[in-house]
């Protein structure tokens, strides 16, 4: 095998092509030139991209009147948040000096409303103008021996105010307002009113309670003389008939404080007025809601008033489901929240008789009133009993007993109870409560009453 081999080093330059030179042709240079914009045309603008259209929060808000004022982002009224609403407009530029985005001046000055919402007192003001609230002369269970020279007929004219009422002395103060005697420097009438102050009170119940008390006429129903609004707006002062006799809840402190009780006939007396109130304001459709010892009312006379409406409610469908009043006197399916019907006040009548006759209260009086609630639904229903040297006849224990039935529908209704056997036979029998309440208080004779009358006894029956 014949292997080729090159020398080491630097490789030697060959010979010159034996094959003739050839002449190319010389090239000129490129001439290059740098490009430029005409003079006619202008630089070119920045062009921005119309904003795409955003959702808007719509928020509506019922009108009083019913009518839509919502609101949206092409209105000029107040958004959800308070502030105007601002429309952007964006214009471009059509030359070198003009601004490439414009926002369209803002309209910053708040809009004239176009309703006024009314006010509450607004609203017992149009109650009183609807009412055409007057002076009522003087009739019925309030005419006093002072007030007997005053002609029915001499009643003013003229509205109420502070200006023709005597404040004569305060008979208490409450959740519900102060209430204060007052007579009529016109006539001598004299009247209970009672102040409520419009800023801490609920309108709504002022509302219902001046609705009610001024359409009511009754016996048994506290009479209503008319109301008025004081110069500032802030109260609203209503006129009512003067209980004399207290409340049942004072009369009830009296007798235990003279260690004395409450007979039957006078017992039976009461329950029936009670009862009478409330039948009618069935008839009404009706529910009282708050009947205990401090709303039930006697006059001089001794009648049963019912008064303090600011709870009651027109009946819906004969059925209601809201919660309110005294809970210690409540029936069970109204501390439970369920529906109740007129049923409701015939339990709280039983409680409050119950109290009245035994000189206490008939449930456990150290419960806190979360277990008090608690035992009045779920524990049995008090029950009346002989004690203290006091027989009780069957027929008022059945009566307790059928006022106080655990279940609603299986309750009487007030006229059911105004025909019951112990009713019935208590209006049988001549009852002195005149007599009676003049002995509770300690008032004097009247010198037009025969004396042997009002002989003295112990025992208040």
């Amino acid at each position: 095998m014949q292997t080729h081999s090159r020398p080491m080093g630097p490789r030697s330059f060959r010979p010159a092509s034996p094959a003739p030179p050839v002449n190319l042709p010389e090239t000129a240079p490129l001439n290059i030139r740098k490009s430029r914009m005409p003079d006619s045309l202008s630089p070119p603008r920045l062009l921005i991209p119309k904003p795409s259209p955003k959702p808007v929060i719509r928020v509506s808000i019922p009108a009083p009147n019913g009518s839509d004022n919502s609101t949206s982002g092409d209105s000029p009224v107040y958004d959800y948040y308070g502030g105007p609403h601002i429309n952007i407009n964006t214009k471009a530029s059509n030359g070198p000096d003009e601004k490439t985005i414009r926002p369209a001046p803002a309209d910053t000055t708040r809009p004239a409303l176009t309703q006024k919402p009314s006010e509450p007192i607004d609203e017992v003001r149009t109650l009183l103008t609807d009412l055409k609230i007057r002076a009522t002369s003087s009739s019925g269970s309030d005419i006093h021996p002072e007030d007997d020279a005053i002609p029915a007929q001499q009643a003013p004219s003229l509205p109420w105010s502070d200006d023709v009422l005597e404040q004569i002395a305060s008979l208490g103060e409450g959740a519900g307002g102060a209430v204060h005697k007052v007579k009529d420097k016109r006539t001598g009438k004299i009247m209970a009113r009672k102040t409520i102050t419009t800023r801490g009170a609920p309108m709504r119940q002022l509302l219902r309670e001046l609705s009610i008390i001024s359409s009511t006429e009754h016996i048994n129903i506290i009479l209503f003389h008319g109301a008025y609004i004081s110069p500032s707006s802030s109260e609203v002062k209503i006129l009512m008939e003067l209980g004399e006799g207290g409340s049942l809840e004072a009369v009830g402190k009296r007798i235990k404080e003279r260690d004395a009780v409450v007979g039957e006939k006078i017992a039976g007396r009461i329950a029936e007025g009670v009862l009478q109130g409330l039948a009618y304001l069935h008839r009404k459709k009706t529910i009282h809601r708050d009947i205990k010892p401090s709303n039930i009312l006697l006059s001089r006379e001794g009648i049963v008033k019912l008064c303090d409406f600011g709870v009651s409610g027109e009946l819906i469908d004969s059925m209601a489901g809201t919660f309110t009043g005294t809970s210690m006197y409540m029936a069970p399916e109204r501390i439970c929240g369920h529906e109740y019907t007129i049923r409701s006040d015939v339990w709280s009548t039983g409680i409050s008789l119950l109290e009245l006759v035994q000189n206490r209260f008939p449930f456990p009086n150290d419960l806190p009133p979360i277990e008090l609630m608690m035992y009045i639904t779920t524990g049995e229903p008090p029950r009346l009993e002989d004690g203290g040297g006091l027989q009780w006849s069957d027929d008022m224990k059945e009566f307790i007993k059928e006022t106080l039935t655990v279940d609603a529908m299986a309750r009487p209704k007030p006229q059911d109870m105004l025909e019951h056997p112990w009713i019935v036979g208590v209006m049988k029998q001549e009852v002195h409560m005149a007599r009676w309440i003049r002995q509770v208080w300690g008032w004097p004779k009247s010198s037009r009453r025969s004396r042997d009358q009002f002989s003295s006894f112990t025992v208040m029956r």
